[in-house]
């Protein structure tokens, strides 16, 4: 698989030979040059205290030779640390020289939510995965969002976009990917998945609808992988074990990189999928009492907990019944609950067949 390169324009040429910017979010990196590059993607951010301010959202490229392009992403919301943790230390520890073909490393994408270790930016309150649809508002998360949809992502052949359950919300250790669109994609995207050898990878098929970065993905023809690595507000040993691994794994499987040792042991691993009814919500505000465990099997109808009100004591609490059968994989993190917070959802196991089958 060759690198998919961009060529330079006369426009590019002039504003690298210039050092001006016509776009309010530039940088000096040369994607196409062999090597290690570390730099930013500089977004212009004019605001009182500095008129002509840029955030400088940093990014690593390494690359030698030929080969496929691969986008490893974390910090798409500032409190989702595993990711940014993993890459910042891939970072450190990645020879270029080691590479064949062509690794972007973006440890913080979202650097203003990630510095104020927040899910959305505190510049203009954009949740930037959720900022990928058909058009791209003028505000700064959007800007850091097309970009990535229209100069990076067309690069690329393989996009690893790491996300966790955030402040809110903690997730079971998985991979995850959308098996979507011609038969010969789905059944990439599936190898690739089942390479990385995740104790649960967890598979979304059709063409995402909402505004996110697999969707962008989708739009340019690139394989779309993640991966839910724990939340919380704080960093797993488990969770950045199963997701670095994944990485290793992933670059092999790629030809990108050669496997070492540590990681060339099989686990076991278990394909599983969610639809809507596996998600359940609060219907009340109160403190959510938990009556199972993340990674517990449930079935239809079992007591997942408690709704219990302080403020009144002396009413009695709401119980809160699994939806659906399956293995819970993700639960709120914080007790406080309003009606409408999500509480969690499961997964349930599918076969590869079935899912190849519905492609």
């Amino acid at each position: 698989m060759e690198s998919r390169a961009i060529p330079l324009s006369m426009t590019d040429l002039v504003e690298q030979e210039e050092n001006l910017s016509l776009s309010p979010l530039w940088t000096d990196i040369d994607w196409n040059r062999d090597g290690r590059q570390d730099t930013f993607l500089n977004l212009e951010h004019s605001v009182h205290r500095s008129a002509y301010g840029i955030v400088p959202i940093p990014v690593s490229l390494f690359k030698n030779g030929s080969g496929p392009t691969l986008l490893l992403m974390a910090g798409s919301h500032g409190d989702e640390y595993e990711g940014q943790a993993i890459l910042t230390r891939l970072i450190q520890s990645l020879d270029a020289d080691a590479v064949s073909g062509r690794i972007i490393v973006l440890p913080a994408v979202n650097l203003p939510a990630a510095m104020e270790g927040s899910r959305v930016s505190p510049l203009d309150g954009g949740n930037l995965n959720r900022c990928f649809g058909d058009t791209f508002s003028d505000n700064p998360t959007s800007r850091i969002a097309d970009y990535i949809a229209n100069t990076i992502l067309p690069m690329c052949d393989v996009f690893f976009d790491f996300h966790s359950g955030g402040s809110s919300l903690e997730y079971v250790p998985c991979t995850y990917a959308n098996v979507s669109g011609d038969p010969s994609k789905a059944a990439r995207t599936l190898e690739a998945l089942e390479f990385m050898n995740a104790p649960i990878a967890w598979v979304h098929q059709g063409i995402p609808q909402g505004p996110e970065a697999g969707r962008a993905a989708y739009r340019s023809g690139v394989v779309y992988l993640s991966g839910e690595f724990g939340g919380g507000g704080r960093v797993s040993m488990q969770a950045t074990r199963v997701a670095e691994r994944a990485i290793y794994r992933l670059m092999s499987h790629l030809k990108i990189l050669p496997l070492a040792n540590e990681w060339k042991d099989e686990s076991e691993s278990r394909l599983m999928r969610a639809s809507p009814q596996h998600y359940f919500y609060a219907d009340r505000d109160g403190i959510f009492e938990p009556a199972a465990a993340l990674g517990d099997e449930v079935a239809k109808g079992d007591l997942s907990g408690t709704i219990l009100n302080p403020e009144t004591p002396a009413q009695p609490g709401t119980k809160v019944l699994f939806p659906a059968s399956g293995t819970w994989i993700c639960g709120r993190a914080i007790g406080r609950v309003r009606r409408g917070d999500c509480l969690g959802h499961l997964l349930a196991d599918v076969s590869r067949d079935e899912i190849l089958a519905a492609e």
